[in-house]
């Protein structure tokens, strides 16, 4: 055997590259060991410098291809000249580890080792890529440029790094199939930076009240949650709480980050009768178990694609600076059921849609937000909280103490 196939996949972290560094961009492999003829139990490591993993040196060397698209016809893709790089050199001496298929019982997928390539807004790559223009890159072959690989620890790999491996002169790695995917994204110049918001949370007093979300709960006078956020940024700013949220999103290899899609209504959002939980956590302050909100989301539900995707305008709220926008969320159907204990309320990061400026100041169309304003996409405003509702579950209910 003088090749041993080794499963390569290709993405960009995200669809714009900013040229002005803000949102940091990348270029993401995913490699696996899914060959049969792969038998060895070892961890396979392998030496990054040189290699496709070595984006602008792979680019520069033929391991990789990129292309242009065409600002008239956007079928069209023109090679783009590589000789313009010049000072591009190999990595240092950074490496992976690929376990071994032997005995897995994960999906291969989940075994995936992920690499992420940075791409330097002020290294040579960056300087020949035009903003405005769209861009793809791909393998240029099967031959992944690994220059030293071998079937051992990733430690022992690192420690032996000045010795020659057997491994690696008697076998290439390559891509064990016709492709690889594809990294492409849109160059911008730069991108809105996105609100500063500030959430806060805590337990506030509370009577019961005739639309409770749950008719089982025992409600005491702390069972609502109050949150509230400020903007902090420099002007007002207009934020989607409800509806399908689009804005640039991190990928891995094959798909989008786990909760990076989450088009669940956010914790700010205006509503009488359903409970906008679904970013909070309850974990056992005994244990640290998160024993509820962790359960596993779909995007939401399925929609038609010729459907209006414009957030109406009763799912949008606008922060005005300096301007604390509060919410009182009843959190019975959250912690209904939970054992005798102490707990602590928690909130995950959520990524929402946002537009400079008032929503009353913008002309709706139709009881929707205009359509210009939603071809864009930008960085997500991020609702996130470090504080911690703490709370006590006593004979079944919330106790006030």
């Amino acid at each position: 055997m003088n090749e041993l196939r080794i499963h390569t996949q290709i993405h960009s972290r995200y669809q714009v590259f900013d040229a002005s560094g803000q949102l940091p961009f990348s270029i993401v492999f995913g490699l696996g060991r899914r060959s049969p003829a792969d038998t060895d139990p070892r961890p396979l490591s392998l030496e990054i410098a040189g290699s496709i993993l070595d984006v602008p040196y792979a680019l520069k060397h033929g391991l990789l291809t990129l292309h242009q698209q065409d600002s008239e016809d956007a079928k069209q893709w023109a090679e783009v000249d590589l000789s313009q790089l010049n000072k591009v050199a190999a990595k240092g001496t950074e490496c992976l580890s690929l376990p071994s298929p032997i005995n897995r019982t994960e999906h291969w997928r989940d075994a995936f080792t992920v690499y992420q390539c940075p791409i330097d807004v002020k290294g040579e790559l960056a300087s020949i890529l035009e903003p405005g223009h769209k861009y793809v890159t791909r393998l240029a072959s099967e031959y992944l440029g690994v220059k030293r690989w071998a079937y051992t620890a990733r430690q022992q790999f690192v420690d032996d790094d000045t010795k020659p491996s057997h491994d690696s002169e008697a076998v290439k790695l390559v891509n064990s199939k016709a492709t690889a995917g594809n990294a492409t994204f849109k160059v911008e110049k730069s991108l809105p930076c996105p609100p500063k918001l500030e959430t806060r949370m805590r337990l506030s007093a509370c009577s019961q009240t005739s639309d409770s979300a749950h008719a089982n709960v025992k409600l005491s006078g702390s069972n609502t949650l109050r949150v509230s956020v400020v903007n902090n940024g420099s002007d007002s700013v207009t934020i989607q709480t409800r509806g399908h949220q689009r804005f640039l999103i991190p990928w891995g290899p094959y798909q989008p980050e786990p909760d990076a899609v989450d088009d669940r209504m956010r914790i700010i959002h205006k509503t009488p009768h359903k409970p906008p939980t679904s970013s909070l956590q309850v974990v056992d302050s005994a244990t640290g178990e998160v024993v509820r909100g962790n359960e596993q989301h779909g995007a939401g539900p399925l929609t038609d694609s010729n459907a209006d995707r414009r957030p109406k305008v009763e799912d949008v709220v606008t922060l005005k600076l300096g301007v604390p926008v509060v919410r009182k969320i009843d959190i019975g159907t959250l912690v209904h059921g939970l054992a005798d204990g102490q707990y602590k309320i928690r909130m995950q990061p959520r990524g929402c849609r946002w537009w400079h400026g008032e929503v009353e100041e913008m002309e709706a169309e139709d009881g929707r937000m205009p359509a210009h304003l939603c071809r864009s996409i930008v960085p997500p405003a991020i609702l996130d909280s470090q504080d911690e509702a703490e709370l006590r579950i006593r004979d079944g209910a919330l106790s006030d103490n």
